[in-house]
């Protein structure tokens, strides 16, 4: 806050004359400029990244800063400084920064680049933005198989801004990985000797069409600060460094909370309001759906239960058990969305994979029916104590009943929604939503009610 209050003092103060401003700029890294822009307005942010000392500076704002300003500091520059500052980026960056422009800029800028550089540029923009191949940078180190390590040091040498200088990968015939060598082993290495003595063989690789996620739970369970992406013959393409996949793991941490709350996969301050609402209606339209279908089902027992109406004990049994009904869908639709949001993070991690959902399924189910007998308890000791003139013996174990079954259902619906969505390409974290609290709360009511229907039909067999 304080560098954010100085940057926008100096740029007010020296309006004409902004060499304090840019004075400033000098000791500050771009790094925290990237942040403090995101809080300021268009016309500010875009005279203080104008003030920013060097054309390298800016083009770490533009990596650094969030989607919405760095869209707005594009805007506002002109096309020759556009080019300027965009070329200055690494690849990967680089081609995230492209996306937001017009397409005959793009081709345009492209061809400013130096002819590798475009190359690799035209090869990162064939793969999805979610994938190894659009997470990955064509900037590495490698060697031919049969060099030296010496020669591999040189390598090293005349690379310098390649984007990880600790590995060199090995290749043969068409850039095929066939192992990596660090550069500690070579420097320990005699120069002589040859660069297979000293790399390893056995790789952990993704291929370019591997999700993020994928990406992020190998490196993740490999401790790798880098990790080599090959395409479908083994050729190595690029390198996903740490830095991106904890870029990676934020976004999709962010994505899925935002879309178990019901609302979009970019976070709801970088869109414009129209554009919040068109995509937050759907979701509460689902619901709004799931709150008509709740009462469909409560309409439907309502005739079933009172015929005609001329039974005035089974109308006000009614009426005094249905506030119960919105108890059990409360508690109901919360230990659905705990399993399911459980489920959701335990897919996107990793730690609930293919061999283990069907242990995890029954261990979820277990913990609902656990839950759901000390809270059916709980709840039948509470109205036995509390409510008793209200509630006859045989009521209060419908409630017991259909609670316990309601939430030990809603506990098996929060872990198989994830796990179904997941098999048939759905975002499991769009379900943990309002799918899961819907459909949870039109059978939790289609439960208890039926549990009360029951109940009415021995109380009449046995009077007659």
């Amino acid at each position: 806050m304080a560098l954010r209050e100085t940057l926008v003092s100096l740029r007010i103060l020296g309006e004409k004359d902004l060499s304090a401003l840019k004075g400033c700029l000098k000791r500050v890294a771009p790094e925290d400029v990237a942040v403090v822009l995101g809080d300021l307005d268009t016309e500010e942010r875009l005279a203080i990244f104008k003030a920013l000392p060097s054309v390298e500076s800016r083009a770490t704002v533009l990596e650094e800063t969030d989607q919405q300003t760095r869209t707005d500091l594009l805007e506002g520059l002109s096309e020759e400084e556009r080019s300027e500052v965009i070329g200055e980026m690494p690849v990967d960056d680089l081609v995230d920064a492209l996306d937001e422009l017009p397409r005959d800029e793009q081709e345009r800028i492209i061809a400013d680049l130096e002819s590798e550089e475009a190359e690799d540029v035209r090869e990162l923009r064939r793969y999805e933005a979610d994938s190894a191949g659009g997470m990955m940078t064509s900037e590495f180190l490698a060697a031919p198989l049969g060099a030296t390590s010496g020669e591999a040091l040189a390598t090293i040498q005349g690379n310098l801004n390649a984007e990880v200088i600790s590995y060199v990968y090995v290749t043969s015939g068409e850039g095929k990985l066939e192992g990596v060598v660090s550069i500690r082993d070579l420097l320990k290495a005699r120069p002589e000797t040859s660069v297979e003595e000293h790399m390893e063989t056995d790789i952990v690789k993704v291929e370019v069409d591997t999700d993020r996620e994928e990406v992020a739970a190998a490196v993740d369970k490999y401790n790798l600060p880098v990790i080599p992406v090959v395409d479908s013959s083994g050729s190595i393409r690029g390198i996903v460094t740490f830095d991106d996949v904890l870029d990676a793991v934020q976004d999709e941490h962010s994505e899925d909370m935002l879309r178990m709350a019901g609302t979009t996969a970019i976070h709801p301050y970088y869109e414009p309001i129209h554009v919040g609402v068109a995509k937050r209606l759907p979701f509460l339209l689902v619901t709004l759906t799931g709150c008509i279908g709740v009462l469909l089902v409560q309409n439907h027992f309502r005739e079933v239960i009172t015929g005609d109406g001329s039974d005035e004990s089974r109308l006000l049994m009614l009426l005094v058990l249905l506030p119960i009904v919105h108890l059990i869908s409360g508690l109901s639709g919360n230990v659905a969305v705990v399993t399911s949001t459980v489920f959701v993070r335990g897919l996107a991690t990793g730690e609930i994979y293919p061999g283990r959902i069907s242990r995890a399924v029954w261990q979820e189910l277990l913990i609902g029916l656990v839950v759901g007998l000390v809270i059916a308890v709980l709840v039948g000791l509470i109205l036995s104590v509390f409510f008793q003139t209200m509630y006859e013996s045989n009521t209060i174990a419908v409630v017991v009943c259909g609670l316990f079954v309601s939430i030990a259902w809603a506990a098996a619906i929060g872990a198989l929604v994830p796990v179904f969505c997941r098999r048939v390409g759905i975002d499991p974290a769009i379900a943990s939503g309002p799918f899961v609290t819907i459909t949870v709360d039109i059978s939790a009511s289609f439960i208890f009610l039926l549990f009360v229907l029951l109940m009415l039909s021995g109380q009449a067999a046995a009077a007659s």
